[in-house]
């Protein structure tokens, strides 16, 4: 009998288990995959550009409108602030962003309206933040950078990585999302 209880005490504590997860763990979780798959994607493509293209000159993959080329990047995105004079130069580009990612996470973690896909834009914006700030960190100031895109020579992006595509694309899609919700209910702006 005292063996039967015991079943029945596992399979209460089973059936808790089993329970569904409150939505806001759910939303905690989805914005730690984000992150962390930002930041694992980008090491991971970074590591294999260091690798593969450091010493290869350029590797055009999809004619000229995908480029491969290895650069090690001491400004922000696409190269703006490389001439700044340090100290300054490591205040702007890493204890600002530090600050900004800060922000970010605190907001993400704490406003309560945002929706789902705002939530997700912004970890993305947050994980590629962190990803280029780690990179920062671990290589000397430098941001190792090996993406080009466009066509011909005249219509082409600087060279850049995956953690700028995530910063990117999840500004991108927040402001779009943002000017879809105003749209839907203008008393939200």
């Amino acid at each position: 009998m005292q063996a039967f209880h015991r079943f029945q005490l596992s399979t209460a504590a089973i059936r808790r288990l089993l329970l569904p997860v409150p939505t806001k763990l759910k939303n905690y979780l989805l914005i730690t995959l984000v992150i962390v798959f930002s930041i694992g994607l980008d090491q991971f493509t970074k590591n294999l550009a260091r690798e593969h293209l450091k010493y290869s000159g350029t590797v055009s993959i999809v004619g000229d409108v995908f480029v491969l080329v290895y650069a090690e990047n001491d400004g922000a995105f696409l190269g703006m602030g490389s001439n700044i004079p340090q100290p300054y130069k490591t205040v702007v580009l890493t204890i600002f962003p530090v600050l900004l990612t800060l922000f970010a996470l605190g907001y993400l973690i704490l406003e309560k309206n945002l929706t789902l896909g705002e939530m997700i834009c912004i970890a993305s914006v947050i994980g590629g933040g962190m990803s280029n700030l780690y990179d920062r960190i671990l290589h000397q100031g430098t941001v190792t950078d090996f993406m080009n895109f466009g066509i011909g020579p005249w219509l082409r992006t600087g060279i850049l990585n995956t953690a700028d595509l995530s910063i990117t694309l999840g500004a991108v899609a927040l402001v779009w999302l943002q000017m879809y919700r105003n749209k839907k209910d203008p008393k939200s702006i």
